[in-house]
């Protein structure tokens, strides 16, 4: 892989801090009379047998952060699994295969749904085989890999090859976490296929680093520097998750967020992309949506370390923390 080299920050591209009082100033507000579908429906397409905890966790964190219907797109082997632990979930049934017309007709299951929603939530848990491959082939509208892992995508045949995608042709917002990161990280010049500012890229240090092919090391050196000049130069949100997450916007601007250390643990990112892609569907922008969730996050993390401790907080104690303070937030200013 090509290594992409990165320019040095200067003093006036310092990033500024997540305040409370921007955060109060666009949070989503339902007027009277609003309906599930008017205030916001987000399709999650997450979990495989191994994973459908991920899936749960994702669909979760949107209801608790605002929005009016998840639709979770699941293979049947584990919609019983999901909605058990999130019942409020509607579930689009995915067919089960790694053949290009299976991706086909499930790509098409989803795109049908998310032209009723205004959202998408894609990546957590999906796993990295061929059938995963075969079906964010399909939605993303690539037929071409780079690198070794080989999911098939190259091979979808000249009907499939004139698809333009679903996640394009809808042109909803969508928040790109997990596997599908690992899998865009092996797509040659990714963010020329992709509309400029669709996007909402979830990677941790170690996606990011594959998605750039550079050592971690340096990422983990100047993190404000990499996230900025990468979502300019890919065109796309991008909120690089550490111990301080960088929220940086296509146009050059970053915010900061210091991370309580209980969010170390597994789950909570599937939690985040959740919540972020509520906050899309409620007519957020990529940079605002991605901030107010990294933001309610870190909140609902403190506010649950004060009864569990650090060490005592898991994924599943949040969404119910972030609904806490979004209702303190209402409050702020009013």
């Amino acid at each position: 892989m090509t290594r992409q080299s990165v320019p040095k920050q200067t003093a006036s591209e310092a990033s500024e801090s997540i305040s409370e009082s921007w955060a109060a100033s666009v949070l989503p507000r339902r007027e009277a009379g609003a309906h599930k579908w008017s205030v916001g429906g987000v399709v999650v397409v997450a979990g495989s047998p191994p994973f459908a905890g991920a899936a749960a966790l994702c669909c979760a964190g949107a209801g608790r952060s605002g929005a009016g219907i998840v639709s979770a797109a699941l293979p049947r082997s584990i919609a019983p699994v999901v909605v058990g632990l999130a019942p409020e979930v509607t579930v689009v049934f995915l067919p089960e295969g790694d053949s290009n017309s299976v991706a086909t007709r499930a790509a098409e299951a989803i795109g049908e749904r998310l032209g009723r929603s205004q959202a998408m939530v894609v990546g957590p848990g999906l796993g990295n085989d061929a059938a995963t491959g075969a079906l964010l082939g399909t939605l993303f509208g690539f037929t071409k890999a780079r690198g070794s892992i080989g999911f098939g995508t190259a091979a979808l045949g000249a009907d499939s090859a004139a698809l333009k995608g679903a996640i394009a042709t809808a042109g909803k917002p969508v928040v790109v976490d997990a596997d599908a990161l690992n899998w865009l990280a092996e797509q040659e010049n990714w963010w020329e296929q992709v509309p400029a500012r669709l996007l909402v890229l979830t990677p941790h240090i170690g996606e990011m680093a594959r998605l750039l092919a550079v050592d971690v090391d340096g990422i983990l050196a100047e993190p404000e520097r990499i996230a900025r000049e990468s979502a300019t130069r890919w065109g796309q949100t991008v909120v690089l998750k550490g111990g301080r997450t960088v929220v940086a916007s296509a146009d050059g601007a970053t915010v900061v967020a210091d991370v309580p250390p209980a969010l170390a643990t597994a789950g909570s990112g599937d939690v985040l992309s959740g919540s972020i892609g509520a906050f899309l569907a409620q007519g957020l922008s990529g940079p605002d949506a991605a901030a107010l969730a990294v933001f309610v996050g870190c909140r609902a993390a403190q506010r649950v370390s004060g009864q569990y401790g650090t060490l005592g907080v898991i994924a599943s104690d949040l969404p119910e923390a972030i609904a806490a303070e979004l209702r303190a937030l209402e409050e702020v200013g009013t």
